[in-house]
């Protein structure tokens, strides 16, 4: 499977590092400072680099960015993440039309994991922790389903050795302290993916009879 991922900025450096680890990625950035409005592709050749990717996740946060992915990419599955997206009705009802299946999570750690791409979201989507547990000390933690931008992985290699009672805030915390570049406002971004990270902890400890 071919990923494309076009970032801004900061934003796509740390999914590409992650994904290259299962996947052919190719990674795209885009300038910080975009037009207000892009009328075509043309006007962004970087784009041009993803088109033929078989997945593309987006990171742009412009809607004239997620219309023309939608209009001209051979992707078959478009992941557009962020809150300044532009109209998913619009967008989805253009790539509908060109069978191309499109997913708009505010962050990618809650985002609908497609049946028919279980290629993709067995490895990444929303965070999926196995752990072991010693005592009252987490012993073992093993990624089953990661954040796309590898959150979950550093969160797991960081809580080996935590007490078990402390581990899912310390999850939460911990996602916080990663270098994710979710939103940091005072709902949703980065809060969220923190939450996320600790229900994943506290799932998992009670699986493995922690709590």
């Amino acid at each position: 499977m071919k990923v494309g991922i076009v970032g801004r900025g900061l934003h796509g450096y740390q999914t590409a590092e992650e994904m290259s680890r299962h996947f052919k990625v190719t990674l795209t950035v885009l300038p910080e400072c975009l037009p207000e409005l892009i009328e075509s592709v043309d006007e962004l050749p970087e784009l041009k680099k993803v088109l033929d990717s078989d997945l593309i996740i987006c990171y742009a946060e412009h809607p004239d960015v997620s219309l023309i992915l939608s209009e001209v990419s051979r992707a078959k599955l478009l992941i557009i993440t962020g809150r300044k997206t532009g109209s998913e009705k619009q967008i989805k009802s253009i790539a509908k039309k060109r069978g191309i299946k499109v997913l708009m999570p505010e962050i990618c750690c809650v985002v609908r994991e497609l049946k028919e791409f279980g290629e993709f979201f067995s490895i990444y989507g929303k965070p999926k922790l196995s752990l072991k547990v010693k005592g009252e000390k987490i012993v073992s933690a093993e990624v089953e389903k990661c954040a796309f931008c590898g959150a979950t992985r550093f969160v797991a290699e960081k809580l080996i050795g935590v007490d078990v009672d402390n581990a899912p805030r310390l999850a939460g915390l911990y996602t916080q302290l990663y270098p994710c570049m979710a939103s940091r406002g005072f709902k949703g971004g980065i809060h969220l993916a923190a939450e996320m990270h600790r229900i994943a902890v506290k799932r998992a400890l009670s699986g493995a009879g922690g709590i």
